[in-house]
């Protein structure tokens, strides 16, 4: 949902009547070398907001880019949409997404329209209606097209918001139209029209000062083939709001939270329930049949030196014990952090996952063997999971004319995988990780110098590997640093019990330039030699163009009106923040702050947060006491820089995350390598394999859906190594705080989309493993997406597996 936007009508008659703001951006990709990727590609994007004497916006914003997807699907890549806003109303037009709860509408794109209401008052309203999924015909020349009928949907959601509670009502619909495709789909495919509603009831409440509780409960009933005949197995209330018949299915979820403030901490405890097959179409992915309890603390002592934060939980599947396997998970997390002065910090944190499978013995099951049977044992799973991690930054000097800075990263990682309490083959593995990065700059001759060098040493089994390599890099702006230039090269050798395998060198040359700070041009280009069995060489060229128009203005004004008296008349009021003095009559602060916050500094503050930013401001309009007043504003000054603030830190908080992701990507390559060369031989092995089409056809239709099935497997399991392989040195090369604050176009990308949330996740209090937890997702979704345009499944080696 959308926080309300208030516009100030006072400011017609002496405000710019029409003022546009926004930009454009164009980026083009050329690319010579082996991988498998078109040699010229080009992004085109851009936001234009529209604001009319400054009480009424129009945003609208765009996307598209050459890139083309071999096969029909039915999702929309090229978006289009419109945003426009009037006091407490929103609106949202064309191909946009919005979220009402986990469990019903969660950030889908649709292409239709929404709003948000938020009138002065108790009740908030949102609502949406549109196309959630695009028609798409079934293509029997193209194997991987996706058919699926057109999906429609509409929701909403209404709150009623107290001082000590909330209420919530949520209510969403999805219908597949039966007739939108024409072309038969094969039986195998097994797609039929579906039709899915949603309600869900939220509570929040403030029970005395300290202590808080959220619950949700959510309901979810699924007609999976609305040709069937029939009559449902369940009954529930939002049956009468879609056709039932036999395939109608009914699910719930739930989950509640209670959090109390101690001292300088909180103290929380979670519980989640998630129905088996539970889903709603108002999102993508969903976790289902999951129960999971939940402990967290947090706590600072000794002044704000030290910050602590403890986190555990136990998650267990198979709720109606229907499965196979059961399956069950402990996590234990702490996370510690010492700041003892303004220039030494360290961090230290450790988990422990654990998790036990206990594979059922059908056989014994069905004929009712006792469970003290001893060979039961062999069949249990277990998998322990530590990790620690320990980083120290150094600070040596930080003056006008130099600044050093030290930066040491340790980690460990340990796997164990036991089954009837011995440990597995290969089922011990142990990954250690060191890097260390120094950074001296002149803040007078705007340049940076950055050296690092990054050793990692793994077991796996009885096998061992070692990756180590340097890294130097350079920034230097010139001509008043509007020309902004990055050197950097890099080498990485890689080496398998005792064995050289690998070595890669990249070298990076960026530069940026702006002219009148409306217009930005970069350049970037990357060479990368690979040295294997054989040489390649890869090479890069990015070229962007980026123009903002944020202080394009028409001059056109309507008539003055008659100057309003401020509630403080002529009073001077004084105050300092920063380093700025304000020291003014009320009016006058008030435009001041105006001005301030329409500055094109803050161009890119979120929408959610420039409107409460505009109510508060306004509302100092209002006050009529002066200490009231400079407290006010005050407070609307720390809102308004923090997001700035925020941004200052944002580098160093997506480098923690891909140092954490580069260490795991390490270590589960193995993991990926070994679950695909298994389910390879699974197929190799299988009777049909060798086979014709001609003699599978002939086949019993379970030896060809086993088949299919392995084959399958196969397919996913290849496609995760590759997408993984081509992923780990692109995540290696983020190795220095340089590299991520001078990105490439992909990591870029993924850090300009998310910053905004992850603002917006910090603002409300998100505790920092969530945050953590939704970037580390995001770019791990970002990348693997970016993998399948630049791999192929035919060109692949085995690292660890000898493949004869």
């Amino acid at each position: 949902m959308h926080t309300n936007y208030s516009q100030d009508l006072e400011q017609l008659g002496k405000a710019k009547l029409l003022k546009i703001t926004g930009g454009v951006a164009a980026n083009t990709v050329f690319y010579q070398g082996d991988a498998n990727r078109a040699p010229f590609t080009y992004f085109l994007n851009g936001n234009i907001n529209l604001n009319i004497s400054e009480f009424y916006n129009l945003p609208f914003s765009f996307s598209y880019s050459n890139q083309k997807f071999a096969s029909s699907n039915p999702f929309s890549f090229n978006r289009l949409s419109f945003h426009p806003s009037y006091k407490w109303v929103a609106t949202h037009i064309g191909d946009v997404s919005m979220s009402f709860s986990p469990y019903t509408l969660s950030g889908h794109q649709f292409t239709g329209f929404g709003a948000d209401l938020s009138p002065e008052g108790a009740i908030k309203f949102s609502m949406m209606y549109g196309r959630l999924l695009k028609a798409s015909e079934y293509n029997q020349a193209d194997p991987q097209s996706e058919p699926a009928y057109k999906r429609m949907g509409y929701g909403f959601k209404t709150t009623y918001t107290q001082e000590k509670y909330e209420l919530g009502v949520i209510l969403f619909k999805a219908t597949d139209v039966p007739n939108s495709i024409k072309n038969p789909v094969p039986v195998a495919l097994e797609l039929q029209p579906k039709e899915n509603v949603v309600a869900s009831l939220q509570a929040k409440a403030k029970l005395y000062e300290k202590l808080s509780v959220d619950v949700e409960y959510a309901a979810s009933v699924i007609t999976q083939d609305s040709e069937a005949d029939g009559e449902p197995e369940k009954s529930s209330v939002l049956n009468a709001l879609l056709d039932t018949n036999a395939s109608t299915q009914s699910y719930k979820a739930y989950n509640a939270h209670v959090t109390y403030q101690v001292a300088q901490g909180t103290v929380g405890v979670g519980y989640e329930y998630v129905a088996p097959e539970y889903r709603t179409f108002g999102a993508y992915f969903f976790n289902n049949d999951l129960e999971n309890i939940t402990l967290n603390a947090s706590q600072t002592i000794f002044d704000g030196k030290i910050a602590i934060a403890v986190n555990a939980g136990v998650q267990r599947d198979d709720l109606d014990n229907t499965k196979s396997s059961q399956l069950q998970r402990i996590v234990s997390a702490a996370n510690i952090t010492y700041t003892p002065s303004e220039k030494l910090n360290i961090a230290g944190s450790y988990s422990n996952f654990q998790s036990y499978t206990n594979i059922k013995n059908q056989f014994d099951y069905i004929n009712e063997v006792v469970p003290q049977s001893s060979n039961l044992d062999t069949l249990d799973f277990q998998q322990i999971s530590q990790n620690a991690s320990l980083n120290s930054n150094y600070i040596f000097k930080d003056t006008q004319s130099t600044n050093q800075n030290l930066n040491l990263d340790l980690s460990y990682q340990e796997a164990i995988s036991r089954q009837g309490g011995e440990v597995t083959q290969n089922g011990d593995s142990k990954f250690y990780n060191a890097s260390t990065a120094y950074t001296i700059g002149y803040p007078e001759r705007s340049l940076t110098l950055s050296a690092a060098f990054n050793a990692s040493y793994s077991t796996i089994g009885v096998d061992d590997s070692f990756i180590f390599g340097p890294s130097i890099s350079a920034n230097k702006k010139f001509f008043e640093k509007k020309l902004r230039t990055t050197a950097a090269i890099s080498y990485n050798q890689s080496q398998s019990n005792g064995i050289k395998e690998a070595a890669v060198t990249n070298m990076r040359i960026g530069s940026s330039y702006s002219l009148k700070k409306k217009h930005n041009f970069s350049l970037n280009l990357l060479s990368q030699f690979r040295t294997t069995t054989t040489s390649n060489q890869d090479f890069t060229t990015t070229f962007g163009y980026n123009y903002v128009f944020d202080t394009f203005d028409p001059k056109i004004r309507l008539a003055k009106r008659k100057k309003k008296e401020s509630p403080l008349g002529t009073a001077l009021i004084q105050f300092k923040y920063r380093d700025s003095v304000y020291e003014k009559t009320q009016g006058e602060i008030n435009r001041q702050l105006l001005r301030l916050q329409n500055h094109p500094q803050f161009a890119y503050i979120p929408q959610y947060k420039k409107e409460g930013l505009t109510k508060t401001r306004e509302g100092l309009a209002t006050l009529n006491k002066i200490e009231v007043y400079k407290l006010e504003a005050i407070q609307f000054l720390e809102e308004l820089y923090s997001y700035e603030d925020f941004l200052k830190g944002y580098h160093e908080l997506v480098f923690s995350i891909l140092t954490a992701l580069r260490s795991d990507m390490k270590r589960l390559d193995y993991a990926f390598e070994k679950s695909f060369v298994r389910a390879k031989i699974a197929v190799d092995n299988h009777s049909l394999h060798h086979k014709t089409d001609q003699q599978r056809a002939k086949a019993t239709p379970q030896m060809q859906q086993s088949y299919r099935e392995k084959l399958q497997s196969s397919e996913d399991a290849l496609a995760r190594l590759i997408g993984h392989r081509w992923m780990l040195p692109i995540i290696e090369g983020y190795n220095t705080v340089a590299a991520v604050e001078n990105p490439d176009d992909m990591l870029k990308a993924v850090m300009t989309k998310e910053k905004d949330t992850m603002f917006q996740m910090k603002d409300k209090g998100k505790p920092a493993p969530e945050i953590e937890l939704y970037l580390i997702t995001k770019i791990i979704d970002f990348y693997w997406k970016e993998s399948l345009k630049h791999t192929n499944p035919n060109e692949f080696e085995l690292k660890y597996i000898n493949n004869k």
